[in-house]
């Protein structure tokens, strides 16, 4: 048999056949060892292309816990305790209302929890006063009144809640159980009169502890439709409660700004033919929130901590943005709860110019009085 080491021809044919082979061995084994060298820059690079086209960024963990930490806190009572007094204790009696209650905020050197499985917003936490603290004042302050046949005592649920928030709260009654919602906007700028008095009235405990410039009113039921009324009565109203609102024909034009909670299933105010109609009405210049609560009913506003507190929520967030102007609770009204069946927001931003010369008018108002 031929030698290839004795036969050129033969080695050469060998030589070649070999490194053909090898040259292919060595071509798949660099081809293998580059793709797999740069599979990492591809993985990276694909990443890259599918961030950069996706054109949503989902909010940062650490900003949603603290807007669901502050949800909760609103939910409940706050840092405050609460006092009360009557017409019985000096309080202006109104033409125009019958009976009231007014609620403030105090400063407590201690709080003892509400009992688990507590639901009654009106057993506010104990009171422990500490008399060498200073007093608040320069309180914002709302009146509330309620709807057809409802007494007086109808919405104290709200008056514990928005006053351990910070807020002065005014419970009226009307002189008529059964009166439309025109008398009782009415009754709502004769509350607005009586703090006021209050805080001028020596012995008053609001006594000079009151801006005057910063009154809401609210309502439920005819209470609600009324809330709006007294907004067209009074401009200087900063913000309207409307719970559950009724009032037929709602020609409400006003710039005061409004929120509106519905039940799903409430039968005295459906929904489409009150709140929806009212928040329609309404130009798109003024702030206005309509929430619905899912399968909630005519008597939702009773409580602030009806559907899981955020009844009391929304009107507390409500309160903070356009009475206090505090644009720091504004996430807590745009964030959108589970249980609603509708949410409606517009909340155009104010102009700057016009709040800065709102703030030099009622700066000069009190300087001057």
């Amino acid at each position: 048999m031929p030698d290839s080491k004795s036969d050129p021809v033969l080695g050469a044919i060998f030589g070649a056949t070999f490194g053909n082979r090898l040259a292919c061995r060595t071509g798949r084994f660099l081809l293998c060892l580059s793709a797999w060298l740069l599979m990492p820059a591809l993985a990276l690079g694909m990443l890259d292309a599918a961030v950069i086209d996706d054109p949503v960024t989902p909010p940062a963990p650490k900003a949603d816990a603290e807007i669901d930490a502050r949800i909760d806190a609103a939910r409940a009572f706050g840092p405050f305790g609460v006092e009360s007094y009557k017409e019985r204790d000096g309080l202006r009696n109104g033409p125009k209302y019958a009976e009231a209650t007014v609620y403030y905020p105090v400063i407590k050197d201690s709080k003892a929890d509400v009992p688990d499985g507590e639901t009654d917003a009106g057993s506010e936490p104990a009171v422990v006063v500490d008399s060498t603290t200073p007093e608040l004042v320069e309180l914002s302050s709302v009146v509330l009144v309620p709807g057809f046949m409802g007494p007086e005592r109808s919405m104290s649920r709200w008056g514990p809640y928005l006053a351990s928030h910070g807020f002065v709260v005014m419970t009226i009654g009307t002189n008529n159980p059964t009166v439309n919602p025109d008398a009782r906007g009415e009754a709502l700028v004769d509350g607005m009169v009586t703090l006021r008095a209050e805080n001028e009235r020596e012995g008053s405990p609001l006594f000079g502890r009151l801006d005057p410039d910063r009154m809401a009113v609210g309502g439920w039921s005819m209470g609600g439709g009324g809330a709006q009324v007294a907004a067209t009565l009074d401009p200087s109203i900063k913000a309207v409660l409307a719970l559950c609102p009724w009032k037929p024909r709602p020609y409400l034009t006003h710039d005061v700004p409004v929120f509106f909670l519905g039940g799903e299933r409430d039968g005295p105010a459906p929904v489409n033919k009150h709140a929806l109609k009212h928040y329609e009405k309404l130009p798109d210049s003024t702030p206005k929130l309509l929430y619905e609560v899912r399968r909630g009913g005519h008597s939702l506003p009773m409580n602030p901590r009806y559907a899981g507190g955020d009844v009391g929520r929304f009107s507390l967030a409500w309160l903070k943005v356009y009475l206090d102007d505090d644009d720091s609770w504004r996430p807590l009204l745009e964030a959108k709860p589970d249980n609603a069946s509708r949410f409606l927001i517009e909340l155009p931003e104010a102009d700057p110019a016009e709040t800065d010369e709102d703030d030099r008018e009622s700066a000069e108002l009190k300087k001057a009085a």
